[in-house]
């Protein structure tokens, strides 16, 4: 009989809490102080092939009470390069909400340029997240980057090819 007793007694708990956290979704769950910016990585890509790159992210974060940007910056190139990019969308972005700072998440090559806007620009950033960053580089990058004697074959050339290619697909 304690046995039944105290299974339903979690099973109460349970329950309650779940009720909890659904009013709690009902009600703004996502819903941060500042902004929330999104910034892709190495190739990123708004749609390829049918494959969107932030998988509805953007829109549950919105539907759920976070006010959401997804930046746009090249799609290969240095995280400096792509962190100046950055910083000039987060500057119109505070201009549009009239917000103080943005909350930046970096995917992969974003990381690092979430980081580099972080510390040039402390003052307009509230916190940077990475998924899955690239902390020290990667191979294929280093190699790029060593078989183009550090030109700018390895950014803005390249990047250029790349937009022509996802253009052409989706």
């Amino acid at each position: 009989m304690k046995k039944y007793l105290l299974t339903a007694v979690a099973a109460v708990t349970v329950s309650s809490q779940a009720l909890a956290m659904s009013e709690t979704l009902d009600t703004g769950y996502t819903e941060t102080k500042y902004p929330i910016v999104l910034v892709h990585g190495f190739l990123g890509f708004e749609q390829l092939v049918g494959v969107d790159y932030w998988y509805k992210i953007p829109e549950t974060l919105q539907q759920d009470g976070a006010e959401v940007f997804v930046a746009t910056v090249s799609n290969t190139n240095y995280p400096e390069v792509r962190g100046e990019q950055l910083i000039d969308q987060v500057e119109d972005i505070l201009a549009i909400t009239g917000a103080e700072k943005v909350n930046l998440i970096g995917h992969s090559h974003g990381g690092p340029t979430t980081r580099y806007a972080g510390s040039v620009r402390p003052d307009i950033i509230a916190s940077v997240s990475s998924v899955s960053g690239v902390n020290k580089g990667t191979v294929v990058a280093d190699t790029l980057i060593e078989w183009s004697d550090n030109s700018e074959v390895f950014g803005t050339a390249f990047d250029v090819f790349i937009s022509g290619i996802s253009e052409l697909i989706s």
